[in-house]
């Protein structure tokens, strides 16, 4: 029987890409989605997940205050926090009102996915995060692998994971709308993704950009 995921972010588009991650590993369903914590108390209530996913820095209601809410109805379902750039502090403090663990939003998917599993099994996952508070953005912890892109094509990159459409993009750009879908398409062949949820996955994951300041 899958796993049923209810998923905590106020990033739609990261949302989604995490969800295509659980759907295409094969032993997730993503049963619902929030965008901040007063959504998520409301949501656990009503779909009973087996494994709540929750983003710590959310508009309204953020997610050590949601893990409380929670835990006051539920002492069981298992929560993983997702995190990117937090200090340890943080993340603890999340810890201590209930979370049963953490997952970097920044993990490989197959990372990603076992510690999920893991959680889901009432173990206590850990997937490590930084010791304090590091620098972010503007490609600082990034790899190789965004070293195949233009500077104009970590530009439209960026812009993909803002949430803009192609219209929004391109008057931004100062370009063509044929020409960002060129960019678009060498980008997404250079870096082998296929969509705007990946990108963002991928921006994340090469420190391009700080969802938390989104």
């Amino acid at each position: 029987m899958a796993i049923k995921v209810l998923l905590v972010d106020d990033n739609a588009l990261f949302r989604d890409g995490i969800g295509q991650i659980l759907r295409a590993d094969g032993r997730f369903e993503v049963i619902g989605q929030a965008s901040q914590g007063g959504e998520a108390v409301a949501a656990a209530r009503l779909l009973h997940p087996d494994l709540i996913l929750m983003d710590l820095r959310m508009p309204g209601m953020g997610g050590v205050e949601a893990i409380r809410a929670i835990r006051a109805r539920d002492r069981a379902v298992p929560i993983g926090v997702l995190t990117v750039f937090e200090s340890r502090a943080y993340v603890e403090s999340a810890l201590s009102a209930g979370a049963s663990g953490y997952v970097a939003k920044d993990a490989t998917p197959a990372a990603f996915c076992e510690a999920a599993s893991q959680l889901a099994q009432g173990k206590r996952a850990m997937v490590l995060v930084s010791d304090g508070d590091t620098a972010k953005g503007d490609g600082a912890r990034s790899s190789d692998l965004l070293g195949r892109l233009t500077e104009r094509e970590l530009e439209v990159l960026r812009a993909l994971s803002t949430g803009a459409n192609t219209a929004e993009i391109a008057h931004d750009l100062g370009i063509t709308m044929k020409t960002l879908r060129n960019h678009i398409s060498n980008t997404y062949h250079k870096l082998g993704i296929y969509d705007r949820a990946q990108a963002v996955i991928l921006a994340v994951r090469e420190g391009l950009i700080d969802l938390q300041s989104s």
